[in-house]
């Protein structure tokens, strides 16, 4: 009996020192991978949008770090869209502005339409030229930016277009005049969202502003074209009455998901919605199956969504590693399952069962719109003129 028990004993204490030692390993493991992190330069990456695009992040930086090859370690710095803190464009300018240089401000995502924005406030010096050699994945990028090419990466295409709920409305009206009719035919049944609070609403009054105007007119922010605004401000002052109520008054809805939420709960039948936030929403079965989307003619803006690299921020070298990450066949395909991107390389090339969902949606039809500065006085006219109205 007590050869048994010093066999038991011996066995007990063999194990715990094998566990031990496995435990003792793997906190070694993961110390070691802390201080290899801990080696690689850090890259601050500054984003602004709507949730979506914060998850999409999020999970791409996940990856990226995770990745032992990494040369940087990435963090997320993310400004809400409409959360009425000072904007992305703003701080960066300010601190351009201010001569500050060496700054966390190392790369900046947004869209490329938005740029000139950027510029407008910070000087034309405010980014870094590429260095593509540096990039090898840009080879296979087919999506080619219509701002500052020699400054930017695209990474992800976007476009707003119209959402529809088919089992109430199964023939959208898809022309200016015919959504004009529809619009008053069916009271409340149409809204969108202020264009201050998200890109969908800014998108549908730039639609409404820009329709007549000569092209371009939609890539310069020279200030002369906002006398030419007129016609676009009495037609959204045409179509007031109509929109969405509220307690028996007109209601416009706060952000992008505002108004999705309106179609989500029926109170809508159509509105402007980023692509890309409906596809999303449909996949979780947020919205119903019987929601589909299309471009309007002439179409809403659309845009490549690039890198770019602020002049006032660290090494430039340390974020070429991470933007090659995100043009490759696996960023991409997070960018397409995460938020139903539209792919900048050939959707071929993706491993994914989703991409069908965006093939349809070609980045050469995009109607770009970019008027930098002129947003802010867009948005002032618009609360002063249409928001106030009754």
């Amino acid at each position: 009996m007590k050869n048994k028990k010093i066999i038991v004993c011996v066995l007990v204490l063999t194990l715990a020192i094998l566990m031990f030692g496995g435990c003792q390993k793997e906190q070694q493991s993961s110390e070691t991978s802390k201080e290899t992190q801990n080696e690689k330069p850090k890259v601050t990456l500054w984003a602004t949008g709507s949730d979506n695009v914060r998850k999409l992040f999020e999970k791409a930086i996940d990856t990226y770090n995770s990745k032992p090859d990494a040369k940087s370690v990435v963090e997320l710095q993310f400004i809400m869209s409409g959360t009425g803190e000072q904007s992305l464009s703003d701080r960066i300018a300010a601190a351009k502005l201010a001569g500050q240089t060496n700054t966390d401000f190392d790369l900046l995502a947004e869209n490329g339409s938005s740029l000139s924005n950027y510029v407008d406030k910070a000087g034309k010096d405010l980014f870094v030229p590429i260095d593509f050699s540096k990039i090898p994945n840009f080879k296979y990028v087919k999506m080619k930016s219509a701002f500052y090419t020699e400054y930017v990466v695209p990474y992800r295409g976007t476009t707003v277009v119209m959402a529809y709920d088919s089992a109430r409305l199964p023939n959208p009206p898809k022309t200016f005049d015919e959504l004009t009719q529809w619009i008053k035919n069916n009271p409340g049944r149409f809204t969108y969202n202020s264009p201050g609070t998200g890109g969908a609403g800014a998108a549908f009054v730039n639609w409404a502003l820009y329709k007549d105007l000569p092209p371009e007119a939609k890539v310069s922010t020279d200030e002369k074209w906002v006398d030419q605004w007129g016609p676009g401000w009495e037609w959204l002052k045409e179509i007031h009455p109509y929109l969405y109520k509220s307690g028996g008054k007109v209601v416009y809805p706060n952000k992008n998901q505002g108004a999705l939420d309106l179609l989500i709960n029926k109170e809508v039948d159509l509105i402007p919605a980023w692509a890309d936030m409906v596809l999303d929403n449909l996949s979780k079965g947020i919205l119903p199956d019987t929601v589909k989307i299309y471009q309007l003619d002439p179409p809403l803006s659309g845009t490549d969504v690039v890198f770019a690299i602020p002049s006032i921020g660290g090494n430039p070298e340390d974020t070429y590693d991470f933007i090659n990450f995100m043009i490759s066949p696996e960023g991409q395909k997070i960018c397409l399952e995460t938020i139903f991107a539209i792919p900048v390389i050939d959707i071929s090339l993706i491993d994914s069962d989703v991409k069908q969902m965006v093939a349809d949606l070609d980045p050469s039809k995009f109607n770009v719109i970019s008027i930098g500065k002129l947003e802010d006085i867009r948005n002032q006219i618009w609360d002063k003129t249409i928001a106030t109205l009754p």
